[in-house]
């Protein structure tokens, strides 16, 4: 009897869906209502009301800033739900069988990953601090300094990332992201604003540019940091298949 319920509720959940993507406008359909008004009132009026350099940063942080605080809590959980499964490091000395091959890295290939990671993550400091003035941005740069760790796990082997960037320093700022949406969040509200408002009305109006650059910096540093230490923890606990207790000299 189960069976038959999920499957009559899922083939409802397909009619609905199928109807609802039958009615939606044709794709590039000029006189669909994306184009005839909403992103006409997002190039006209989002640096007015965000007061945002960046038209994107406005929309992401600003329009869809509920969104988007929602979009890094997902990330979030996701991490939650894989440390659920397979758990954390907790001796210290993790390791993948992989890094225990005979085959050694070429020192050619160590060599020019020791020179160009540094530079990558460089990018991506670059990335997330111009956020708001470029493209770019917080999810972008921390997604940057996951891919550099996973190229260098890949070379240098799981125990020589994690002494790298240890638990002791991923675990403070894997939850950043979401703690800076929802601090920056509440100064909204105490400048006299709603939620997530980054021009406070309590303030003067020849300074809310500059508050609004700042805390928009604010948040996409919050985004960089907490993205790129959950890749990191999943990434660790992914491929993570042995422990060694510590020999403490």
């Amino acid at each position: 009897m189960k069976r038959v319920v999920s499957l009559l509720f899922l083939a409802a959940l397909a009619v609905l869906l199928l109807y609802v993507v039958a009615n939606m406008p044709p794709m590039g359909d000029p006189q669909s209502p994306t184009r005839t008004h909403v992103v006409p009132k997002y190039l006209e009026d989002a640096q007015e009301e965000t007061h945002a350099p960046n038209v994107i940063t406005g929309i992401i942080l600003n329009y869809r800033g509920y969104d988007t605080m929602g979009e890094v809590t997902v990330i979030f959980c996701a991490l939650a739900g894989v440390l659920a499964v397979l758990g954390r490091e907790k001796r210290g000395r993790i390791y993948a069988y992989a890094d225990r091959s005979r085959v050694k890295s070429s020192t050619i290939v160590k060599t020019m990953v020791r020179f160009t990671v540094p530079f990558i993550i460089l990018f991506s400091v670059y990335t997330i601090l111009h956020g708001e003035i470029s493209p770019g941005g917080g999810f972008q740069g921390g997604a940057i300094i996951g891919a550099s760790m996973i190229i260098f796990t890949t070379v240098f082997g799981l125990y020589e990332s994690s002494q790298r960037i240890p638990q002791k320093l991923r675990l403070p700022l894997e939850g950043s992201a979401v703690l800076t949406f929802f601090t920056v969040g509440v100064l909204g509200m105490v400048g006299g604003g709603n939620f997530l408002t980054y021009a406070w009305p309590h303030i003067a109006v020849s300074l809310q540019p500059a508050v609004v650059v700042w805390l928009t910096i604010l948040v996409e540093i919050g985004i960089g940091l907490g993205g790129a230490m959950v890749f990191i923890s999943i990434l660790f606990s992914m491929i993570r298949e042995g422990e060694e207790v510590a020999v403490v000299p």
